[in-house]
């Protein structure tokens, strides 16, 4: 358990706040929001207060939900995304930690990984605080206090669990499944290569995920044609095929199903 006693006893008693005014930083992100940043030079403390999505760090994957928290290191690289359901609000500040008002190298306690805040509500009303005191300039003193006072409770109220990174066999399949569905043939090949049997890794899938992996694979097929028709002169077709269709006829039928309209109306209503 990390508290505030031993946050300081680690050598870490203040923030000082960087990249003012655009952090800290509160959004609504987009649907199929995707983020990635590598060898940034200060810690950011990365709160989700509403979505649901994943978040890569340093080659590991963590579920995102209400409430998960994280303090990245100076030069980790991390990645999340939106994948269904509810879009991602999330809170974020950049800071150096101090100790006796300078600015120190490193503290024991960071990164937090996986991190989880049990009183949401709580959280909120202290993030709407920050916010207002943001938009103050000349409270910047205040501001820091603040930040620092919701870093320390956040950590301080948590166990880090060792395994709240997800299995790695499910990370490995939402990796693929993100970024090369047309690879996935046949979900029972799939599974045998994780080295599971299909129906337990229909069950752990869905109990870490929250869908199964046929339904999940297919939304991030859909998420890619979507894109492909947004950013790309593919014809239907070739879409389809790079998506791993053998038939476009299904492909469509799929995506009416998911986006309400055909691949070709949807690609229409973007130039009207």
């Amino acid at each position: 358990m990390t508290d505030s006693h031993s946050i300081s006893a680690a050598g870490f008693d203040g923030v000082k706040l960087v990249d003012r005014p655009w952090f800290p930083y509160l959004c609504t992100e987009v649907e199929h929001w995707r983020w990635e940043t590598r060898d940034q030079p200060h810690y950011n403390f990365w709160v989700a207060i509403a979505g649901e999505g994943y978040l890569s760090c340093d080659g590991q994957m963590y579920p995102v939900e209400p409430g998960s928290f994280f303090v990245f290191s100076p030069g980790q690289e991390i990645s999340a995304a939106h994948y269904s359901g509810p879009r991602i609000t999330r809170f974020s500040a950049h800071f150096l930690p101090t100790l006796g008002g300078e600015v120190v190298d490193a503290v024991d306690c960071f990164p937090v990984l996986g991190g989880k805040i049990e009183s949401l509500s709580l959280l909120q009303q202290q993030i709407d605080v920050v916010m207002r005191t943001a938009i103050r300039r000349h409270d910047d003193a205040k501001l820091t206090e603040l930040i620092h006072q919701l870093i320390v409770q956040a950590c301080g109220q948590t166990e880090i669990d060792a395994g709240a990174s997800l299995d790695p066999r499910i990370a490995k399949a939402i990796r693929l499944f993100r970024e090369d569905p047309a690879s996935v043939e046949s979900m029972d090949d799939f599974a045998r290569s994780l080295g599971i049997s299909r129906s337990h890794f229909d069950r752990a899938f869905s109990k870490l995920v929250g869908t199964p992996p046929q339904k999940f694979l297919l939304n991030c097929k859909m998420i890619q044609a979507r894109r492909l028709l947004e950013s790309s002169s593919l014809r239907v077709g070739e879409i389809a095929e790079a998506l791993g269709y053998k038939d476009i006829y299904f492909f469509s039928r799929q995506f009416k199903a998911s986006c309400g309209s055909s691949p070709q109306n949807y690609r229409n209503s973007l130039i009207q």
